[in-house]
């Protein structure tokens, strides 16, 4: 197959390109999505059922984040 009248390319070589493609727009994607949802932070709801999971898990609940402080 010829592009552009000049470049031959295999069919296997579009496959390889369209397939790197299509990876790569789903990483940035998911990139995106992971960011956006990890702008507001977990609700009470969401973090009673999270130390639920953990205590059944038998497994310590993580400490907690110190505040973070002021000093300036």
């Amino acid at each position: 197959m010829r592009i552009f009248g000049r470049y031959y390319v295999y069919p296997r070589q579009l496959v390889l390109a369209a397939s790197g493609l299509l990876f790569l727009g789903a990483t940035t994607y998911d990139v995106h999505r992971s960011i956006k949802n990890n702008e507001r932070p977990p609700s009470e709801e969401q973090m009673r059922y999270l130390d639920d999971v953990l205590r059944s898990s038998g497994r310590p609940p993580p400490p907690m984040p110190a505040p973070p402080s002021d000093s300036r």
